[in-house]
């Protein structure tokens, strides 16, 4: 509902009939905005991993022998944000070429050659963006990586146009997510606005959820557009409460959530949106499940929220950030305790991020032979087997145009889910496969 609205019904509601493309559009639109709005807290607020990092010869031991890489270079580009007058995204860039320097030196690059990481730097700016992919065509690039960004349709747009492959490990592009041809996006967004509440929800035998969400227009739709089907296809009731940016006392609109009697509540925004929805909670004596996004849980979060309120939380997830038992952590730490000294906040999902991006674009690359050409590049892409995702705690992934037939860019539905302990920090991660309740 929005505020005062009314209650959706499985049972009631009729499935939307709207057109592929047209609905399409519309989930890719909501996308743009919902990473928009989580994506922008600083890196000193980034979330930090628990533990001790490997020792030396732990660290020998993931790195593996040496495979080195010969002979002319490979040009990939790996485009980020960067610093903003908002956030710094920049360890991206430093965390990639970091994951560069390992595959050449013990996995013998792209097909044998090194890669030449070509970077660049949006500004968060649609004309830097678009500056940015010009660049990566005069650069001759056979592939473009990014880990995530609000403009990136117009980093895309010349890209695509010139016919150089994108990877993206987390994209708002339109044109990105819809394309069948050359365009790669790891994460289904669709993940982070139904599967973990979904998820949760049938862990806790309760048939409704209130989705507490940022006042804009097109993540709403998303709603109103995929709502009625998703959640009449898991039959569940769900409410939505609407609540513009910037407010800081959510008390009023969380006394709703008690009073509809609920048993999960889905929190998306930022993290200043996500400190006033669970203290609003709190504050209101609200009992049942709470679940978010990991960009919701930064240092400034620990902060203003009680341990007991944080306690529990379920928290949806891409990469296994502090899961120090986890081998595909444990090897982020090694190479990036090789090769990333100049990598600001390593215990970080915009580091990681970079890392997973330059990572998982190689691996889809693994035993690519013979000219290696933007078509070749994207042919092999194509052609890949399912593998681990880097840094992704056992989510597989496989950019063959089958996982999606609405995003036929997607390369997974997986994703993970982990509970917050008294500290606010990310406890087990669990691997969650959301194929059978989104929409295909």
């Amino acid at each position: 509902m929005t505020q005062g609205g009314p209650v959706h019904d499985p049972r009631t509601q009729p499935r939307p009939r709207a057109r592929r493309t047209n609905r399409a559009l519309t989930i890719a639109a909501a996308c743009t905005v919902l990473l928009t709005v989580t994506t922008c807290s600083s890196g000193d607020d980034a979330t930090s991993a628990s533990g001790d990092a490997p020792d030396d010869q732990a660290i020998a031991e993931l790195l593996g022998p040496d495979d080195p890489a010969a002979g002319e270079p490979v040009k990939i580009g790996m485009v980020s944000d960067g610093t903003t007058v908002a956030y710094d995204a920049a360890d991206e860039l430093r965390a990639a070429e970091a994951t560069a320097e390992y595959w050449n030196a013990h996995r013998g690059g792209i097909g044998g050659r090194p890669i030449d990481v070509v970077t660049c730097e949006t500004g968060g700016d649609p004309a830097g963006a678009t500056d940015c992919g010009n660049q990566m065509v005069e650069q001759d690039v056979v592939a473009v990586a990014q880990n995530q960004s609000a403009v990136g349709d117009s980093l895309w747009e010349p890209v695509h146009a010139a016919g150089i492959p994108t990877m993206f490990f987390q994209t708002s592009s339109q044109g990105a997510l819809l394309d069948n041809q050359s365009s790669f996006a790891i994460v289904n967004p669709l993940t982070t606005l139904f599967g973990l509440p979904i998820t949760v929800a049938n862990d806790e035998g309760t048939d409704k959820i209130a989705f507490v969400l940022i006042d804009v227009p097109q993540a709403v739709q998303a709603l109103e557009t995929l709502g009625p089907a998703v959640m009449g296809q898991a039959g569940l009731y769900y409410d939505v409460i609407r609540i513009p940016p910037g407010t800081a006392d959510m008390t009023a609109q969380m006394q709703q959530v008690v009073d509809s009697g609920v048993g999960v509540v889905q929190v998306t925004g930022n993290d200043a949106f996500c400190i006033a929805a669970f203290n609003g909670l709190n504050a209101v004596g609200y009992q049942g499940k709470i679940a978010t996004l990991s960009q919701c849980i930064t240092n400034a979060t620990r902060e203003a929220v009680p341990g007991d309120v944080l306690d529990g939380i379920e928290v949806a997830s891409s990469v296994a950030m502090g899961a120090t038992d986890d081998p595909t952590y444990q090897l982020y730490q090694a190479v990036m305790a090789t090769y990333g000294d100049d990598v600001h906040h390593v215990d970080d999902p915009t580091a990681m991020g970079g890392y997973t991006a330059m990572a998982a674009l190689a691996t889809a690359l693994d035993g690519i032979t013979g000219d290696i050409t933007p078509e070749s590049v994207t042919a092999t892409i194509k052609a890949m087997r399912p593998a681990d995702l880097p840094g992704g705690g056992g989510v597989t992934f496989q950019c063959s145009g089958t996982t999606s037939t609405l995003l036929p860019a997607v390369c997974t539905n997986e994703w993970l889910q982990t509970s917050l302990d008294t500290d606010g920090q990310p406890t087990t991660y669990q691997r969650i496969d959301s194929t059978d309740i989104l929409p295909q």
